[in-house]
Parts: structure tokens; C-alpha cells; sequence
């Protein structure tokens, strides 16, 4: 089970980055500009935020009733096979172009939207259990940034063929589909379903006050402490919400518009622009891999050094792609930063509760979501209106992010002595 999470994770990150890469391309072979590519893959996103939110109640339930997660995820893997093959099929249709080819892929996105986004609450529901510094959680992220560096390798495959990389992606998932369905129907016949160990799983919502036995007495809190903690909480998750909005948003601008601006500043070709695009994408990948496996589990010991390390390495990233220099160096620094952050949040938000963990992931996921899509729709608007206004954009983007940061530690530090006593609750109540 585990190697198929992570499988479907890798796809998403593939699938992502190999989308991002082929901008140029689908813009010159589909004769459409930037700003209509945009439109949908941010109606996608925008599936995804509707269906994050349906996927983890749902998951929530199916674990409390003790159905397989197995099941769940196959049914997932199945939709996000057939996405990807109508995704393709249109693509690789010579006589859909201008209007026509976005009308198509509008519908492909929508199934990819309404699909997708059950694979990261399903992963970090499953892995989630008893970690609260986000050890375990990492692995989602690590999964994903493995798929967006197999994106960039793909391109360069010597294959003369257009959309490769997407056909490589299309048969993991198919793979991952067909390997989660052999896996359910071998549980089934042996009665070994992938259920979550704990029992705090199978009561449900209303019984989360006494869903808790300890062995020790505690001292039960005032109403009017547990008010004041509550307050408390739930501004800690509106923190979270925009925060993993405001990251995303950051990030899916940049990804967006590398691709146009190579290509459009008249210098290089379509074709060049992608394989430009696919060494920064890579490079980028590396470095959130390397800060992932390395550098997290040795910075969160502390959290204010954590902080000032992310802070530190976005700002000096972002500085450096304001003013154009060394557009590399600032790609590395600035993913560095924006691929431990989310880990960080996450951990936070999903220790808060026992019984809600997927709704909270999915909570988060949603936020996320919004991000890139709003992200692709301005940066594509930007683009075609003046270029200049997206690079102001970014440094706007990095204060309100930076003081994203600085609110979420100071509303998580006290809280981590004043819900001792208190019942364990989701951050993000749904």
C-alpha cells in the first residue's frame, strides 16, 4: 500500500511538471496564447478544491465504518487514468485547435479535477498516523517532487515524440491503478483490508470529547478556557488556510510564466523554451528533494531556526528574480523554501485532531488548489497584459507570505500548552 501512495503521488508531481514544460509547445501546435491555456487548467484546480473537500469527508467516513483505503484509492487511480487519456487524446488531435482545443480540454480537466484530488488526502490520511512533526508526512511531498524531476528527464528522452512524457505518466498511473486493484482483491480473499490501527478511528464525530481514555487522571478545563482555546485554534486554521493559499499562489505563477517569458522574448524557440524550462523545473525539484530529505529534519528541531532559514532563503530567491539575476540560483533558493513550509503547516494542523485528519488534509489541499489556479489564471493574464506587474507581484506575494510565517508560529506556540487537557480537535472544522 505503501509504494502505491507513493506511486500516486509521483504521478501528480509528474503530471504537473510535465504540463508546465509543454506550455510552449501546446501554445504553438494548438495556436493559442498563454492566457487561454491557462483557462483549464485553472477550471482543473478548480474541480480539485470541490472534490478535496467531498474526498476527505468521505474518507473520513469509509474509515470510520472500516472500509479498505485500498478501495477507495483504486477508484481514485481508475478516474485519474481516464483524465489523463482524454487529456492526451486531444493533445495529440491535429484538428482541434483555437477555441475548439481549449472547449475539449476543459472537459479533460474537470474529470482530472474531480479524480486527483482524493490522492493526497487518501496518502497523508495513511501516513499520518501518530506523527506530529511531520516525518512521516514529508514523504507525500518527497513523492511529489520525485514526480517533477522525472518530468524534466522525460523531456529529454532522444524520442521524437511530441507528448512522450505525458504517455510515461499515463502508464504509471495505469500501473499504480491495476497494482491497488490486485491489492484489494488479495485483502479481500485473505481478510486483510489496510484499516487504520487506531480505534479512535471508528467512533464517530459527536463522541470526540470522550473518544480519549487515559490511564491517568487530568484536570478537566473551565468552559471558559476551553472557549478561549478553541478561539484560539480556530484562528490558527484560518492562518493555515491562507498561508497555504498565498504559497501556492506564489509558486504557481512562477512555474506558469517561465515557460511564456523564455519563449516570447524572441530569442529562443518554442522547443528551446520547453527545455529551458525543464532544466529550471529540475533544478528546482533537486533542491526541494535535498531540503526535504536533509535539511527538514534537522532544522524543525528548532522552529525559529527553521523559520529564519526559509525566510532567509525565499526573500534572497525572490530578490533575485525581481531583479533578473542569476534566474537559476533564485529558482533553487525560492523552492528550497516553498517545499518545507507546507510539510511544517501540515504537521501542525493534522496533529490538532485524531478522528478529522483527512478532512483537515483536504482542508489544506483545498487552500493549496485555490492557489494554482488562481495562480495560472493571473500569471496568464499578466503575461498578455504587461510582464512587468507579475515580477511586482512576487515581492508583494513574498511579504505576505514571510508574515504568514511569523502568525502561524506565534499562534502555534502558545497552543501547544493549552490544549493539554483539552479534547484533541481539528484546526479546520468542516
Amino acid at each position: 500500500m505503501k509504494v502505491i501512495v507513493g506511486l500516486s503521488c509521483w504521478v501528480l508531481g509528474a503530471l504537473q511538471g510535465a504540463i508546465l514544460i509543454l506550455v510552449p509547445v501546446m501554445m504553438e501546435q494548438g495556436e493559442v496564447t498563454a492566457w487561454m491555456i491557462a483557462i483549464p487548467l485553472a477550471l482543473g484546480t478548480f474541480i480539485f478544491v470541490v472534490g478535496s473537500g467531498y474526498w476527505g469527508r468521505w474518507l473520513d467516513r469509509c474509515v470510520a465504518n472500516q472500509r479498505p483505503l485500498s478501495l477507495i484509492l483504486t477508484l481514485i487511480l481508475f478516474g485519474f487514468t481516464l483524465s489523463q487519456l482524454s487529456f492526451l487524446s486531444l493533445l495529440e488531435s491535429n484538428q482541434l485547435t483555437g477555441t475548439n482545443l481549449i472547449i475539449g480540454l476543459c472537459l479533460s480537466r474537470v474529470l482530472h479535477g474531480m479524480f486527483c484530488s482524493g490522492v493526497i488526502p487518501t496518502a497523508q490520511l495513511w501516513l499520518a498516523q501518530k506523527d506530529k512533526q511531520g516525518e512521516k508526512l514529508i514523504w507525500v511531498t518527497i513523492s511529489t517532487n520525485m514526480g517533477r524531476i522525472t518530468a524534466p528527464l522525460l523531456t529529454f528522452v532522444p524520442l521524437d515524440v511530441t507528448y512522450f512524457s505525458l504517455w510515461f505518466v499515463l502508464f504509471i498511473t495505469l500501473l499504480a491503478c491495476i497494482s491497488c486493484c490486485f491489492l484489494m482483491c488479495y485483502q479481500r480473499n485473505n481478510k486483510q483490508f489496510n484499516f487504520l490501527s487506531s480505534p479512535k478511528y471508528r467512533l464517530e464525530d459527536d463522541n470526540e470529547a470522550a473518544a480519549y481514555p487515559t490511564t491517568a487522571p487530568t484536570i478537566a478545563p473551565t468552559p471558559n478556557t476551553a472557549a478561549v482555546t478553541t478561539n484560539k485554534i480556530a484562528r490558527l486554521g484560518y492562518t493555515v488556510i491562507m498561508t497555504a493559499f498565498l504559497i501556492t499562489l506564489f509558486s504557481s505563477q512562477l512555474q506558469f510564466s517561465l515557460g511564456p517569458i523564455l519563449s516570447t522574448n524572441g530569442v529562443l524557440t518554442a522547443l528551446q523554451a520547453s527545455a529551458m524550462t525543464a532544466q529550471l523545473l529540475l533544478s528546482a525539484s533537486i533542491s526541494a528533494l535535498f531540503s526535504l530529505f536533509v535539511l527538514y529534519k534537522l532544522l524543525i528541531r528548532s522552529t525559529p531556526l527553521f523559520l529564519s532559514f526559509i525566510t532567509l532563503s525565499f526573500a534572497l530567491g525572490t530578490v533575485l528574480l525581481v531583479l533578473d539575476i542569476q534566474l537559476m540560483l533564485s529558482v533553487i533558493l525560492i523552492s528550497s523554501a516553498l517545499a518545507m513550509a507546507p510539510v511544517w503547516y501540515t504537521a501542525t494542523a493534522m496533529g490538532s485532531t485524531e478522528t478529522r485528519k483527512a478532512r483537515v488534509s483536504a482542508s489544506i489541499s483545498q487552500a493549496h488548489t485555490l492557489g494554482n489556479a488562481f495562480g495560472a489564471l493571473l500569471a496568464g493574464l499578466l503575461l498578455t497584459w504587461n510582464s512587468g506587474y507579475l515580477f511586482l507581484g512576487f515581492a508583494i506575494l513574498t511579504v505576505l507570505i514571510v508574515l504568514g510565517w511569523l502568525r502561524l508560529y506565534r499562534q502555534s506556540t502558545p497552543l501547544n500548552n493549552a490544549v493539554v487537557n483539552l479534547p484533541r480537535q481539528s484546526v479546520i472544522e468542516k
